[in-house]
């Protein structure tokens, strides 16, 4: 069940400001993907860390990342 307040029904499917932190994002990814969670990217290697963005079943984004 979603709860979305009176007035934010338009925020559903928009952007999560925030992470989700892990140990290894690489291994977190295969261990969901196979779990049927859908990703927008793959991991990426960047100098602050890795991260992948996935989401849920109303096409909200969140970003899986370790550093």
């Amino acid at each position: 069940m979603l709860f979305t307040p009176d007035g934010q029904e338009d925020r559903i499917g928009s952007a999560f400001n925030g992470s989700l932190a892990c140990d290894d994002v690489d291994a977190t990814y295969r261990q969901l993907s196979s779990r049927g969670v859908e990703f927008v990217s793959p991991p990426q290697k960047q100098p602050w860390g890795e991260f992948a963005i996935m989401k849920d079943p109303d096409g909200n984004q969140f970003v899986l990342s370790s550093s």
